[in-house]
């Protein structure tokens, strides 16, 4: 990987895992906010997702869209398929609960699986990708 990329994956890398701190410190710190802590998980798995693709030499489309990112992905490392699901839950999560909508409240057990769904998504990247 030249140093550009390099460079830009560890920031990509970086903001992910940011994300994913703040989930998992709100998640264990807070009652409630569970909205926010699905569309935190969204974010940094959208990040990973976009990391691996920078890693590999691919510049990501602008979308949100778990699944969009996973199918570019899966282009590289077939055996991302394995994410499938993780990436299908956050994004269930995040469209509602970003914007009004009448979108039922997010109970703790639902932000746990999307924070479960991220740390995934988290693991399976971070094995993948080297800087």
């Amino acid at each position: 990987m030249n140093a550009a990329y390099k460079a830009l994956t560890q920031e990509w890398l970086s903001k992910a895992q940011s994300d994913l701190f703040f989930a998992e410190s709100s998640l264990r710190e807070f009652s409630g906010f569970y909205s926010q802590i699905c569309v935190l998980c969204h974010d940094s798995a959208e990040k990973y997702l976009k990391t691996f693709l920078i890693a590999h030499g691919v510049r990501p489309d602008r979308v949100h869209d778990l699944m969009v990112l996973l199918h570019e992905c899966l282009k590289i490392d077939a055996t991302l398929c394995l994410l499938n699901m993780a990436c299908s839950i956050l994004n269930d999560y995040y469209i509602p609960l970003k914007y009004p909508s009448h979108y039922p409240d997010i109970v703790r057990e639902q932000s746990v699986e999307a924070f479960d769904s991220a740390k995934l998504i988290q693991a399976e990247i971070e094995k993948r990708i080297c800087i």
